[in-house]
C-alpha cells in the first residue's frame, strides 16, 4: 500500500519565506510488494537447467541433474502429461544412468508380465503381441513408448521381469481371459465360459456403438469374476492375480460407469496401493529390494493428495520408502506448450491436441521462469518456503499440490505428440 504524507511545515499551517508557495515534502513512494507469483518465478529462475531432446534421448545440464537425483535414490516417480514423445525419451535416458533395475507401468501386472515377455522380442515382439489381442495396452501402442519399452529389455536382458503393472486392465481382458482359460481346473470351465462370453459380448457391441463403455472392463458385473475365483479352488499365483485384477477393474469402473467419479478414483487408488504393497511383500520375502522407476500419469505419482483428491499411489511410495530409511523422487513432466496425443475412443488410435496442462495444473508462474526457447528443469523445493501454511490458505490449491508434492518439474518446450506404432 502506498502512503502519502504532507511535509511536516505544511502539516504546521507555516508558509515559506519570501511570499514564495507553500513548501510540501513527501516520503518516498513505497515500491509494491512483489506478488506471489512473482516470488515464486524470481526463485525458480535461480534453480533451473536446460534440457534437449533429440533422436529418442534427452541431454544436458537438466538431465545430468536428475541422473544424479536418480543415484541418491531408490524410487524414482515420474508423473507425466500422456502422449508426450519426450517421455519415453527421458525414461530411456534416466533408467539405467542411474542405475533403476524396474519399471513400474500404468498396466495391471499381467498386462506389464505379457509387455516384458514380448518386448524381449523388440518392437516385432510387442506388435504380434496388440495383434494377438487389439488393440493392446493403453498408451504402450504409441511408437515410441513400444520402442522405449524394447530399448529397455535390450539395456537389462538378464532381469527377470523388468516391467512391473500397478493399475487396473481397461483394454486387456481379451488378453488376461485367454491366460486364465490355459490353467483353469474343471470346477471353473462353466463360469469362466460366462466371463468370456460377456468379454466377446462387449468388444461385438463396442464394433457397432464405438461406445468404449460398452466393453468387459467397463460394462461387466464382478459377480462374473466372483464365481470363477468361487469354483476355482486354490489357482497358482498368476492365475489369482489376473482374477484379482479383472475382478476390481469391474468394480473400479462400475462407479465410472453409474457416475460415482470419486468413489472410482478412490477404489482405483486403493488397487494400486495394494498392487505395491503386494509386490513389495514379495520383495522382502525374495531378500531383494530393487531400484524402481515409475512412469505414471501426474495425477498418481504426487505426494499427498492427488488431483482427483484420493491418496493415489505416489504417497504410499513415498512413505515405503521413509520407513526403511529410503528416498523417493518425484518428478513432474508437462508440455509448456506445443503437441500431445490422447486416445481416440472411437478408433483405440492416437489422435494429436494442443497442449493445456499449464492453465489445468495453475503453473503459470512457473513458466516465467522457463528458459527461452528451451525445455527447462525447475527444482521445486527451495520454492517451499515462499508457500507456507498462511499463503496457501489463499493460494490457489492446484500450484500448492505442485509445489508441496512434486520435488522437481520439466517443462518441455515445443512438445511433440507420441505417434501410432
Amino acid at each position: 500500500m502506498t502512503t502519502h504524507r504532507r511535509g511536516l511545515l505544511a502539516g504546521l499551517g507555516l508558509t515559506a519565506l519570501a511570499g514564495a508557495a507553500p513548501a510540501v515534502a513527501q516520503t518516498p513512494t513505497a515500491a509494491p510488494k512483489p506478488t506471489l507469483a512473482e516470488r515464486l518465478a524470481a526463485r525458480a529462475a535461480e534453480h533451473r537447467w536446460p534440457v534437449t531432446f533429440a533422436n529418442g534421448r534427452a541431454s544436458g545440464p537438466g538431465v545430468d541433474r536428475l541422473i544424479e537425483e536418480g543415484k541418491a535414490s531408490e524410487f524414482f516417480l515420474l508423473g507425466e502429461e500422456h502422449g508426450l514423445a519426450e517421455v519415453p525419451a527421458l525414461v530411456s535416458t534416466l533408467l539405467p544412468a542411474a542405475g533403476f533395475v524396474r519399471l513400474g507401468l500404468e498396466v495391471s501386472p499381467p498386462g506389464a508380465a505379457a509387455l516384458d515377455t514380448a518386448a524381449r522380442g523388440g518392437v516385432e515382439g510387442l506388435k504380434r503381441l496388440y495383434a494377438e489381442y487389439p488393440p493392446g495396452p493403453a498408451f504402450y501402442t504409441m511408437a515410441e513408448e513400444a520402442r522405449m519399452l524394447a530399448d529397455m529389455r535390450v539395456l537389462l536382458p538378464d532381469r527377470e521381469q523388468l516391467f512391473v503393472g500397478l493399475d487396473y486392465e481397461v483394454l486387456q481382458d481379451r488378453l488376461l481371459i485367454d491366460r486364465l482359460k490355459a490353467k483353469v481346473p474343471a470346477s471353473a470351465r462353466a463360469p469362466l465360459a460366462a466371463l468370456e462370453a460377456a468379454s466377446k459380448a462387449g468388444w461385438a457391441k463396442y464394433e457397432i456403438t464405438r461406445n468404449l463403455t460398452d466393453i468387459l472392463p467397463f460394462s461387466g458385473d464382478p459377480a462374473l469374476v466372483s464365481a470363477v475365483e468361487t469354483a476355482w479352488n486354490k489357482p497358482d499365483h498368476d492365475s489369482a492375480e489376473i482374477l484379482w485384477t479383472l475382478r476390481r477393474t469391474l468394480e473400479v469402473n462400475r462407479h465410472y460407469r453409474d457416475g460415482r467419479y470419486f468413489e472410482s478414483n478412490a477404489e482405483r487408488a486403493e488397487f494400486s496401493r495394494a498392487c505395491w504393497s503386494s509386490l513389495q511383500e514379495r520383495d522382502r520375502t525374495s531378500g531383494w529390494l530393487p531400484k524402481t522407476m515409475f512412469k505414471f500419469g501426474a495425477g498418481h505419482m504426487v505426494r499427498g493428495r492427488s488431483m482427483t483428491e484420493v491418496y493415489d499411489l505416489g504417497s504410499l511410495v513415498s512413505e515405503s520408502a521413509e520407513l526403511v530409511g529410503w528416498t523417493s523422487f518425484h518428478l513432474l513432466v508437462i508440455p509448456l506448450n506445443g503437441k500431445q496425443a490422447y486416445l481416440d475412443a472411437k478408433t483405440l488410435t492416437y489422435a494429436e491436441t494442443n497442449a493445456s496442462t499449464v492453465e489445468e495444473m495453475a503453473l503459470e508462474p512457473h513458466t516465467k521462469a522457463a528458459l527461452p526457447g528451451a525445455s527447462t528443469l525447475i527444482d521445486l523445493r527451495p520454492l517451499r518456503p515462499l508457500m507456507s501454511a498462511s499463503v496457501t490458505r489463499t493460494a490457489d490449491p492446484r500450484l500448492t499440490r505442485i509445489v508441496h508434492g512434486y520435488d522437481m518439474l520439466l517443462f518441455v518446450d515445443g512438445a511433440t505428440a507420441s505417434t501410432n506404432l
